[in-house]
């Protein structure tokens, strides 16, 4: 699995973390002498800059300071490459500390029983932080719990020494994922061919498999054999229409008659569709059981698949019924755009301009610079690691993973990511949901730019900028729609808040703000871009 020069860089760099006891010196050292990388022991590498102890420090300078000098100790041992780094059971417990290092370096927490612990640190050397007496390990344990679990790996650090500082380089020497890091509920996010899905999901049982009858017939028997055993299949049929409560009535009569229980684990195999549908039975079945998603489609690769967003449409209008219910892994193999119809290709572009315009503006960049490698093709070898059309779904995925750790329930930056969602899915209900979903979120970008133009927020450069990009992937400009319909969507819309809505507009290359717009102005610009049937 190759992946971007960045996260190449990241794949030779491993930190080590975990709390007080567990082994981090000893088992760091052994792992990077088997990698053959330097082994760099934080703690120790502190202690001799400040010719102090640990404890000493603690008590001279207070934790506070002590945390800042960890911090910059930890940047410099991770500006090299082929470096194992075992850091202080707090090191990683500051937010932005730890997702920094999330980004630049593969992080695995060493995990023992609170009795082994106890049990090693009997007699060793002081720790500041465990004074307060009978309780104050599992206290310690208790308040890192979320922060610990915020790795890429997670090491039992019970058995030898030997076996674990093995099972420490395998970490190390494998591909380098992408992490959600949402505490206790972290999950990963893997590129690469669907046959490596088998190695991840170990010791999880499918009860069933939900997918359309499209996918099915490309990426079915290969999806299935990576999952093991024999889960029941779920088969939609393809599009919009299949977004219902009937259809996770299915799903739900399928896991039932597999007479699964809160460990099942419901399989999502497809695109947006089967990803919102199978996540939302998954959310439901028993109130709540896992799931693994491994979207096929350029619009579930860098949107739908991550966020936890699912849920179904009501004749009332899309999403309407849904629940914020996080996958356990993601799956991602660029291979199966192959057999994806080039007009879906073509149509979710658009969700990658809009994250790259309200979010990220290295990506924005990148596409302008890109636009001709990453329209829609059969030819394996550009969908093959480390081309194009590779790095533009990582880049995509991990700006939207960016905005999901701020804000998972959309109550700040997430709501960015509605930028031409407003107009679009009026479109789409103008269309009786036959027009693309990129499509329609294309033509509602155009007229929001509009909007945000007309409202002093976007510059009419900018607004240039974004809309020759989307012309240069040949993204829709206007969708054929029933105005009506269109108008009498927009007044449902779930973002509404009294005479008007709440939109996300572009403020900046990369930078997106939520205003309050009339509903007037919204319908001004919703009309722009209705082509009358």
């Amino acid at each position: 699995m190759t992946s971007s020069p960045g996260a190449e860089r990241a794949a030779l760099r491993c930190v080590l973390s975990g709390p007080p006891g567990v082994g981090k010196s000893t088992v760091g050292a052994l792992a990077a002498a088997a990698l053959g990388w330097r082994f760099v022991d934080l703690d120790e590498v502190i202690a001799a800059e400040a010719s102090a102890t640990v404890a000493q420090l603690f008590a001279r300078e207070g934790e506070g300071a002590f945390r800042e000098r960890e911090r910059a100790a930890l940047r410099r041992a991770l500006e090299g490459e082929r470096v194992l780094v075992a850091v202080g059971g707090g090191a990683l417990v500051d937010r932005a500390t730890r997702r920094d290092t999330l980004r630049r370096a593969r992080v695995v927490t060493l995990a023992a029983p609170v009795e082994a612990l106890r049990a090693r640190l009997a007699g060793g050397v002081e720790r500041p932080l465990l004074r307060g007496g009978a309780g104050a390990l599992e206290a310690l344990l208790e308040a890192r719990r979320s922060a610990y679990a915020e790795a890429h790996a997670t090491v039992a650090a019970a058995g030898p020494v030997g076996a674990v500082a093995e099972a420490v380089a395998a970490q190390a020497r494998s591909a380098l994922p992408m992490l959600v890091p949402l505490g206790e509920r972290s999950y990963r996010v893997c590129v690469g061919p669907l046959d490596g899905l088998s190695q991840e999901i170990t010791g999880l049982v499918t009860a069933a498999v939900v997918t359309d009858a499209t996918v099915a017939r490309h990426w079915g028997g290969a999806a299935e054999s990576a999952l093991g055993g024999s889960p029941v299949r779920v088969v939609l049929r393809p599009g919009e229409r299949s977004k219902t409560l009937r259809s996770v009535a299915r799903v739900w009569e399928a896991v039932g008659a597999q007479g699964a229980d809160r460990r099942a684990v419901i399989a999502c195999v497809g695109g947006g569709v089967v990803t919102d549908v199978g996540g939302f039975a998954a959310a439901t079945w028993l109130r709540g059981v896992r799931y693994v998603s491994a979207p096929t489609s350029l619009l579930a690769m860098v949107d739908a698949s991550v966020g936890g967003k699912t849920g179904v449409d009501l004749p009332a209008g899309k999403n309407l019924v849904g629940a914020f219910h996080q996958p356990s892994l993601v799956w991602i193999d660029p291979a199966t755009l192959a057999t994806l119809a080039p007009r879906h290709h073509r149509a979710a572009l658009s969700e990658v301009v809009k994250i790259a315009a309200v979010r990220d503006g290295a990506l924005l960049d990148w596409m302008e610079a890109h636009a001709a490698e990453l329209g829609p093709s059969g030819d394996r070898a550009r969908l093959a690691p480390g081309g194009a059309i590779d790095e533009m779904i990582r880049r995509a995925v991990q700006a939207k993973i960016d905005v999901v750790a701020e804000d998972e329930r959309e109550a700040g930056p997430r709501a960015l990511l509605n930028f031409g969602h407003t107009v679009g899915h009026a479109l789409e209900a103008g269309a009786a949901y036959r027009a693309l979903h990129g499509d329609c979120v294309a033509a509602g970008m155009r007229a929001e730019l509009r909007l945000g133009e007309a409202l002093g927020v976007t510059s009419g450069e900018l607004r240039r900028r974004v809309e020759g990009l989307m012309d240069a992937l040949g993204l829709a400009r206007a969708i054929g729609a029933d105005r009506e319909v269109a108008l009498a969507a927009l007044r449902f819309d779930k973002k509404r808040e009294d005479a008007g809505l709440r939109a996300a507009l572009v403020s900046g290359p990369g930078q997106g703000t939520v205003a309050a717009v009339p509903t007037r102005e919204m319908t001004h610009v919703l009309r722009a871009v209705i082509e009358i049937r």
